[in-house]
């Protein structure tokens, strides 16, 4: 009996988060990912500078693996609670979402694809945009 209440307040937050509810929660998931999308970006730059690769090697991973994480995330969770599916999946803000992933996971499938997949890796700034227009609102 009262673990009902429990899923309730777990799914409501997971709603909050993943749809344009304009709640305090998703506020704080954009600020994150905001973060980490242009740490990720400024961690690009950085990899093109041989100094740096050489010396934040690890720290460049790493940082490229969170923002991985919770770009895939926000848009698995985006897609879940989306009205319909196929209409977000095929959205400009969908397509965005789903391109400022895919070079990691084309980088998986076919590592020697690495010079054309780190290139693609900048469309992350469009995935800004994406926040840019939610903290406007529509």
């Amino acid at each position: 009996m009262c673990a009902q209440p429990s899923n309730n307040r777990f799914s409501e937050f997971f709603t909050d988060l993943f749809t344009e509810s304009g709640s305090p929660t998703r506020l704080c998931w954009q600020i994150l990912q905001g973060i980490l999308i242009v740490a990720s970006c400024v961690s690009m730059l950085l990899e093109n500078y041989e100094p740096y690769r050489l010396a934040y090697a690890d720290f460049i991973s790493t940082l490229e693996l969170i923002a991985i994480a919770a770009l895939t995330v926000d848009y698995a969770g985006s897609l879940y609670f989306a009205e319909d599916r196929m209409q977000y999946a095929f959205s400009f803000w969908g397509l965005v979402d789903m391109l400022s992933i895919m070079p990691f996971y084309l980088l998986i499938l076919n590592p020697n694809s690495a010079i054309l997949v780190k290139s693609l890796r900048a469309l992350r700034f469009l995935r800004l945009l994406v926040l840019w227009r939610l903290a406007r609102g529509r």
